[in-house]
């Protein structure tokens, strides 16, 4: 079965990465979000679709929406912390759970349906009460083991080795929303 997991990061060195929270079967983690945001704020509920196109297919209609000034910041903080290459820094751990409970109650998990988000805003209020020394200073999140995972850096063909994360291809979550602020919202 797939899975999902919270990456222990530290941004801009060659420090490997430790898996600090594995989740089992990946599709109750990013894909929720998506589902829920596609379906609220671009009118598409099914993932795939034909004729039509399902959320999956939008391309960056659907990548873009974390600029949307239109939609809350919670969301689009939980949005964009699924993204390749975006961590969270520690301090910014109760921000991001405080957007993921807000995103929670605006989109309860389905009883019928596999939902992770509780559990990590529940480790990032831990994390914000207690400080376990040589802790990491950053989280990324793995959103598949059935794909690539961007933490444990790029395979090297010629080396036939794996080289350390392109930090310059990193990004700090919070940091990018927080770039969107100037912009006035005219939803």
């Amino acid at each position: 079965m797939s899975y999902m997991a919270l990456y222990g990061v530290w941004p801009g060195t060659n420090t490997p990465p430790i898996d600090v929270e594995t989740y089992r079967n990946s599709h109750g983690g990013l894909t929720v979000v998506w589902e829920a945001l596609a379906g609220k704020y671009l009118g598409v509920t099914k993932a795939y679709s034909y004729p039509d196109k399902g959320w999956m297919q939008l391309d960056d209609k659907l990548w873009d929406m974390w600029k949307d000034p239109c939609i809350p910041e919670d969301f689009r903080l939980v949005f964009m912390w699924g993204f390749d290459r975006a961590y969270l820094a520690r301090e910014n751990y109760g921000r991001m759970a405080k957007a993921i409970r807000s995103y929670l109650k605006a989109f309860p998990p389905k009883p019928e349906c596999v939902n992770h988000w509780p559990d990590i805003a529940g480790y990032l209020e831990v994390c914000t009460r207690i400080e376990v020394r040589d802790e990491p200073p950053a989280l990324g999140i793995y959103g598949t083991s059935c794909g690539d995972n961007c933490w444990q850096g790029e395979w090297d063909e010629e080396s036939n080795t794996e080289k350390p994360s392109d930090w310059s291809r990193c990004f700090e979550v919070c940091k990018e929303i927080d770039s969107l602020k100037e912009e006035v919202a005219q939803c």
